[in-house]
């Protein structure tokens, strides 16, 4: 009966949050690993160069948002935020900085089994995600910035047994800042640090450096953060 009313609960939460209450809070990802191609396309009457990347993608929802419903505390009294997993996929133009992304995700939970350390990798609401990147200020200007817009769209619901099922499709719009490690070297700052090297982000003001924590690190490497924000 208490997993019955978790996931009854998970879908009204859905239901009556189409936006964050805080339209500051959401999800901040980080980026696993990246896998990149370059690909020429002839557009009009010139040729311009394509840059296509995958990227797994890990990070965190705040409690009460649509990723994270407060539904889940009925069996998780303890949850502060949930887990979010996914993949994704761009393609930018070399010549703006602009392109389209696409992909699914996952919100996931412990899997019955998992020890205390284990990841979560149990998915109880998945779905696609949308949308338009704009990393202009890296491509133009070498500012480690970018920018996001678009839609994510919840499709399946644990139901009762843990089974993902169809559910009327849920519209969340949002927007991200993207932004890019970098370390500071004699000519200014480069995109990408060693592992063993201090890392920063830049801040939205251009100027104040934000250290790279250990834990926003993927094996050493400094990752880089997408910060989510729902609502229109």
């Amino acid at each position: 009966m208490k997993r019955v009313l978790t996931f009854a609960g998970l879908a009204l939460s859905l239901l009556a949050l189409p936006a964050a209450s805080d339209p500051g809070a959401g999800v901040t990802l980080y980026e696993i690993s990246e896998r990149v191609t370059f690909s020429p396309s002839k557009l009009e009457d010139s040729v311009v160069i394509f840059r296509n990347a995958t990227s797994p993608l890990l990070g965190f929802a705040d409690l009460g948002t649509p990723l994270c419903p407060s539904a889940l505390l009925i069996t998780a009294p303890r949850t502060q935020r949930c887990t979010v997993i996914a993949r994704g996929r761009s393609e930018l133009s070399t010549a703006t900085g602009l392109g389209p992304v696409h992909g699914r995700f996952d919100v996931v939970i412990a899997a019955p089994g998992n020890s205390s350390v284990h990841v979560p990798n149990l998915p109880v609401i998945t779905g696609t995600f949308d949308g338009t990147i704009d990393l202009s200020p890296a491509v133009l200007s070498q500012v480690p910035l970018g920018s996001i817009a678009g839609t994510f769209t919840i499709t399946q619901m644990a139901d009762a047994s843990g089974t993902l099922v169809p559910v009327t499709p849920v519209l969340l719009p949002f927007t991200g800042t993207f932004r890019l490690p970098f370390r500071i070297d004699q000519e200014g700052w480069a995109e990408r640090s060693d592992d063993e090297d201090e890392a920063f982000y830049l801040a939205d003001d251009f100027m104040t450096l934000m250290e790279v924590r250990d834990r926003e690190r993927s094996v050493g490497f400094p990752t880089v953060r997408l910060e989510v924000r729902f609502g229109p």
